[in-house]
């Protein structure tokens, strides 16, 4: 998967407003080939011991195939995923069961309580009430009995009965009022009896179904989120085992250009991979603090590393992954980070020191394969490639925007997970939509890209015209700029030491001297 950072990388070092190096001799390929259990043994031996070293560590992507011919784990996986499958349409079909559940309940519910309404509100709403008592309980005393059938004789009978009081009892009194004959104010003294004993049977009814009904619809309704709650794993263990196929976009391979997987020879591959950030604050020797730095350690940033450099790559992140990265979260991400109590939502290890400017960063890419060969002369190996193992070296900023990407790729997985699953959070983002294209409100907007492509193309023609005149006059930002002297006699020197260590322990786990 090609992350934005990816591109931002790509380019030329960045100095000045931020930092951003890639030391060309502090890059390295290791294939290391072992017996079953070797290779996994370094993978895990690595993941602990980064921590003890200082290290954030998170998991970037990965992925994983296996061949058909390598029974054991490929039953394994497929009836994994199988068993998932199941699991997820089960839940799926009860969840849609409890929907259709909740929307009769609630459609018997809103009728209710429109009607508990008019009970409430009285005089004003009397003529409701009549009018309900006309439809749904005079209409069904029988043929000539009723006011709509009446009406054939008193035109304007179910008029005079919607509109006269209820406290008259007197016929004369009736007739008066509402000037009608005696027969027909005899037959409406009689259904306005009717009426008050209507409403003096029917509130208690219409109250204990209200309360039932809403009982019911919360207890469906806690069990439609409880239902989703439950098949959320589910869905997230099942993305998480996706074949190499289904990631066409993946730097880290691809079943059907992947040399392994050669079907034709009957071979028995097992193939994963992953990648991993890793980084801890870099304290190069004579390091020249920038102006604004404090001595003073409070526990807040020195340097604000949400700056116009972070933000400007930000529309192409939300872009790219669909979320919307707001300023409240990446204060999130800054908070949480210097506390670390960032891995408490999304399973991390990830640390910021506000204290600190510059980071060393590795980026680590691993492909593992396990290889079975037929017999007699063949066997089963293992075999893990460092493809590549590469050093960098970031200012604190160009870090958070890394972090940024890490949480916009998460907020992306779990918007697909509720996109499955059908999270009331997602509903409510539908219908906004849904109402915008209604009332006709959408308007077009500029795409992202072209807007994040012209404002870099701006900066780079500024760039270029005042470049010569730069290092005389202007500061190009907060953190180092002086590449041909400091960064490469300095920074790249005490990177190359810690890359070195870090080599050196791989090759010593592997048995290299």
């Amino acid at each position: 998967m090609a992350l934005v950072v990816d591109k931002i990388r790509s380019g030329a070092p960045i100095v000045g407003e931020a930092l951003c190096l890639k030391p060309d001799n502090q890059s390295i390929k290791i294939d290391y080939t072992t017996l079953m259990g070797g290779c996994s043994n370094l993978y895990y031996s690595l993941i602990f011991q980064m921590p003890k070293w200082g290290f954030s560590m998170a998991k970037v992507d990965e992925y994983m195939s296996v061949t058909p011919a390598h029974a054991d784990a490929y039953n394994l996986t497929i009836s994994q995923k199988q068993k998932l499958e199941g699991s997820i349409k089960t839940g799926l079909a009860s969840i849609a069961q409890a929907v259709s559940d909740y929307e009769l309940i609630a459609h018997d519910y809103r009728r209710y309580k429109e009607i508990y309404q008019y009970f409430v509100k009285g005089e004003k709403d009397e003529h409701v009430l009549r009018s309900l008592f006309v439809d749904r309980v005079d209409a069904y005393t029988g043929e000539n009995y009723s006011m709509v059938t009446m009406a054939r004789r008193w035109p304007t009978i179910i008029t005079d009965f919607i509109r006269m009081q209820t406290d008259l009892e007197d016929v004369n009194q009736i007739r008066q009022q509402l000037d009608v004959s005696a027969a027909e104010a005899t037959v409406l003294k009689t259904k306005n009896q009717l009426y008050k004993q209507w409403k003096k049977l029917f509130k208690p009814v219409v109250e204990e179904r209200l309360s039932r009904f809403k009982t019911m619809m919360d207890a469906r309704k806690k069990s439609i989120d409880d239902y989703k709650t439950w098949l959320k794993p589910y869905v997230s263990r099942h993305k998480m085992m996706k074949d190499s196929l289904e990631a066409k976009s993946s730097p880290l391979g691809s079943e059907r250009t992947s040399r392994f997987m050669t079907y034709g020879f009957g071979q028995a591959v097992a193939s994963t991979g992953v990648r991993l950030w890793t980084w801890k604050p870099f304290v190069p020797e004579e390091r020249r603090r920038a102006e604004s730095f404090s001595e003073k350690k409070s526990g807040k940033f020195v340097l604000n590393p949400y700056d116009d450099y972070v933000k400007r790559y930000i529309p192409e992140i939300n872009l790219k992954y669909g979320v919307n990265i707001t300023d409240e979260i990446v204060i999130d991400i800054m908070n949480s980070a210097a506390s670390g109590d960032y891995g408490a939502q999304f399973q991390h290890i990830m640390k910021m020191d506000p204290n600190e400017l510059y980071y060393l960063f590795f980026d680590i890419t691993l492909d593992r394969s396990v290889i079975r060969t037929a017999q007699p002369e063949g066997g089963e190996v293992e075999d893990m490639m460092f493809s590549p193992l590469q050093t960098w070296v970031f200012s604190q900023n160009m870090l958070l925007l890394h972090l940024i990407e890490l949480r916009a790729i998460e907020l992306s997985f779990e918007r697909e997970i509720d996109e499955i699953i059908g999270i009331k959070d997602n509903e409510s983002e539908i219908l906004d939509k849904l109402r915008e294209e209604v009332e006709g409100k959408k308007q077009e907007k500029k795409s992202l890209k072209s807007v994040v492509g012209s404002v870099g193309n701006t900066k780079r023609k500024i760039t270029k015209a005042i470049s010569p005149l730069s290092k005389y006059f202007i500061h190009p930002g907060p953190y180092e700029y002086d590449t041909k002297e400091r960064l490469t006699k300095i920074y790249m020197v005490g990177s190359g030491t810690r890359y070195g260590e870090f080599v050196n322990w791989i090759k010593d786990k592997m048995g290299v001297k």
